[in-house]
């Protein structure tokens, strides 16, 4: 009975197959920053650039203050991020009632050169929530800016979440280089 060794060199071919799944699959680290306002009028500006799984929140309680909601956060994306998608949620209340009460609220990202590159759609409201999300949008290596508007009636709760993602024809490159990978193994062992 002869026994075969389980670590035999790869071909060059699979070796690099592995290699370059390997890179679309391992994203870094995944990091959050996260900006906290409990002002109505407010700006900040992100150092650090968003990469590939990355996460900007917006976190807004303003409890001393109504009227005009508008806060921008300027950040800039690396290369390995081409498309984010997003989520936001806020109290709306009832118009009567007690507690948060924000209304009109609405969500824009520009570029560098102030042009609108995607703005977020109303999904609903729910238990005193409303939502809206941005659909999955390409973008690419730069500075941008989340723009939030709104009018605080009474307190203001706002959470956004941007994510920033590959492009999906990276996740069907990745798939279709895993699928070569098995179509060489399975032709080795023949």
């Amino acid at each position: 009975m002869t026994r075969t060794s389980l670590m035999q060199p790869l071909s060059l071919p699979l070796s690099l197959a592995l290699i370059v799944g390997a890179a679309f699959s391992l994203p870094a680290q995944a990091d959050t920053q996260v900006v906290t306002f409990n002002v109505l009028n407010a700006s900040a500006t992100l150092t650090t650039p968003f990469n590939n799984g990355d996460n900007l929140r917006l976190n807004t309680l303003v409890t001393t203050a109504v009227g005009s909601l508008l806060q921008s956060i300027t950040f800039t994306v690396d290369a390995s991020a081409t498309s984010f998608s997003g989520a936001a949620v806020w109290e709306v209340g009832t118009a009567t009632g007690i507690g948060p009460r924000l209304v009109g609220v609405n969500l824009d990202i520009f570029d560098a050169s102030n042009a609108l590159v995607a703005s977020d759609t109303f999904a609903g409201t729910l238990a005193g929530f409303a939502t809206s999300t941005f659909a999955s949008t390409v973008i690419g290596p730069g500075t941008y800016r989340l723009v939030a508007t709104g009018t605080g009636v009474r307190d203001s709760s706002l959470d956004v979440t941007v994510s920033f993602v590959p492009e999906p024809g990276a996740y069907a490159l990745m798939l279709a280089g895993l699928g070569v990978v098995g179509l060489m193994a399975r032709r080795r062992r023949a």
